[in-house]
């Protein structure tokens, strides 16, 4: 049996005038159930607070993002370390238990579970709710509480993935509780396949109540450019002056219609639902801009469009995560200060806590089938990449002295790439066997990179191992690599020539020692 502590933050109600301050919230004030959802601003406080506390250091702000998971995943060249990284080091040698990883791998159980209970305890109260609460009514209360639905299903879902096998080597037995109610402090664990119909029943709902705005002429406009979606910039679109319900700006840091379509995508491929995977994915790269006039052209929403990131000086560049690729991220107004980044992506070799440089075998990252270095021609490796001394570091957590170009780079915590949802259209073909069409979409996203030697897929094993490769260099520091690695018990370069898939105590995070179940 699970026991586990929920505490319930509620955060002060957010300044609805700019991106940098509607998602900053901070715990000013706290106020009770009662008070809290006794308006529609309330509401929007408390889903608010739940993406604000999945930026946290502990989540996706570092441990789920460039921290623990990718260490584990081997991107690092920790060896170097002569203090600071003790944490690092344990997880990239698997080592889950020590005095010093073991407290962190709790915090994020723990931390997982408290978003989880939040959530619970806001679509409890929104179910019966008065729409007559909220400036746009049943429209409004039906978003809020389809973003709860997707809040509560991805924090589960990442759970899952870290606690509990992959399907690939379920065992039937139960790991992981899905909590649905709130409060529940005595949850039991479930088996991952009954756990993954839950996530997805959730999701589905979710996507049923967001569309009613999302899908709207208004929705798609709020998303249409990423400056509409993360930056509330609308200059290009119908809807420039028209002003709107703060809840609906910066749709790409909410799990909207799209990002919770994606987010489908990822469990339905996680769960074997192939099909499933397949149609929801191509439903995200198929979302195309609406049409000013009956002469424009249809253009994607979601695109590979590196020319924020290639122009300049690392000082100067303003976009280091490729945001128009971005379907969903987390935002951290201070992430600079927050996840202590100048500690880890430091421009100095001799720094006083040592860096996280990208592991000693960095070319061997860029370097195709043939053994050919693409480092000087891959994007990935020119423009999100710089030394250090001789170490690289990522450039996506690059650190400009410039407060304002650090801040809009920092503050976006990428979660969902287009990128991704290419990889699941050619992995659903490659498992139809249908390894020309697969070839063509790993070719077509290595082309956009700048990479114009053709790939060539044959069977299965050559598919692997294109991904693999070519997630290695997307996904640097981005914390999906692992779960690649877990899902299809692929091969990890462990370097010295070592290479196989992970073991069960390798994938396997040890669920926290109070919360056995």
């Amino acid at each position: 049996m699970k026991t586990y502590t929920i505490i319930i933050v509620f955060w002060a109600a957010v300044c609805l005038t700019s991106c940098s301050n509607w998602l900053d919230l901070s715990p000013e004030t706290e106020a009770t159930e009662k008070q809290m959802f006794s308006t529609g601003d309330g509401y929007r406080t408390v889903l608010n607070g739940l993406y604000k506390s999945m930026g946290t250091s502990e989540l996706y702000g570092r441990e789920l993002s460039f921290g623990v998971v990718d260490c584990i995943s081997q991107q690092y060249n920790l060896t170097v370390d002569k203090m600071g990284r003790e944490i690092y080091r344990d997880a990239a040698k698997f080592s889950y238990k020590t005095n010093v990883l073991h407290p962190v791998i709790d915090e994020v159980w723990s931390k997982g579970f408290n978003i989880i209970a939040n959530a619970n305890n806001l679509l409890q109260n929104i179910q019966v709710a008065s729409a007559d609460l909220f400036t746009d009514g049943e429209s409004e209360r039906r978003l809020i509480m389809g973003e709860a639905y997707a809040c509560r299903a991805m924090m589960h879902f990442d759970l899952l993935r870290l606690f509990a096998p992959a399907p690939v080597n379920d065992d039937k037995r139960s790991y992981v509780p899905y909590v649905e109610t709130y409060p529940n402090i005595q949850a039991n664990g479930i088996g991952v396949e009954m756990f993954l119909g839950k996530v997805i029943t959730d999701l589905e709902l979710a996507r049923t109540l967001v569309m009613d705005f999302d899908t709207t002429a208004l929705g798609k406009d709020m998303m249409a450019t990423a400056n509409s979606r993360f930056f509330d910039k609308r200059n290009d679109l119908p809807s420039a002056g028209q002003q709107v319900n703060a809840l609906y700006k910066g749709r790409g840091y909410r799990l909207n219609y799209y990002s919770i379509t994606a987010l489908l995508a990822r469990v339905y491929q996680y769960a074997g639902k192939y099909a499933e995977a397949l149609k929801c994915a191509d439903e995200v790269i198929a979302f195309k801009k609406p049409k000013q006039n009956s002469w424009d052209d249809d253009k994607p929403i979601f695109k590979d469009d590196f020319n924020g990131l290639m122009s300049g000086s690392f000082e100067s560049r303003k976009d280091l995560r490729v945001i128009p690729n971005l379907i969903f991220a987390i935002y951290n107004g201070k992430a600079y200060d927050d996840l202590g980044l100048k500690d880890f992506f430091n421009m100095k070799s001799d720094a006083p806590v040592p860096n996280l440089f990208l592991i000693k075998d960095y070319s061997e990252v860029f370097a195709n089938k043939d053994k050919e270095d693409e480092a000087k021609i891959d994007v990935r490796a020119r423009y999100q990449t710089y030394k250090v001394g001789e170490s690289f570091l990522s450039g996506k957590y690059y650190c400009s002295v410039d407060e304002v170009v650090r801040d809009q780079n920092l503050s976006i915590i990428p979660m969902i790439r287009l990128t991704e949802m290419s990889y699941i259209v050619a992995e659903c073909y490659a498992r139809q066997g249908d390894f020309g069409k697969a070839e063509s979409i790993l070719n077509g996203l290595r082309g956009k990179r700048s990479c114009m030697t053709a790939i060539h897929i044959a069977n299965w094993a050559d598919f692997t191992e294109e991904l693999v490769r070519d997630a290695r260099r997307e996904w640097i520091s981005e914390g999906q690599l692992f779960y690649l690695y877990k899902r299809l018990n692929a091969n990890v370069d462990f370097g010295k020539n070592v290479i196989r898939p992970l073991n069960r105590a390798e994938y396997l995070l040890p669920i926290p020692d109070s919360q056995s179940i």
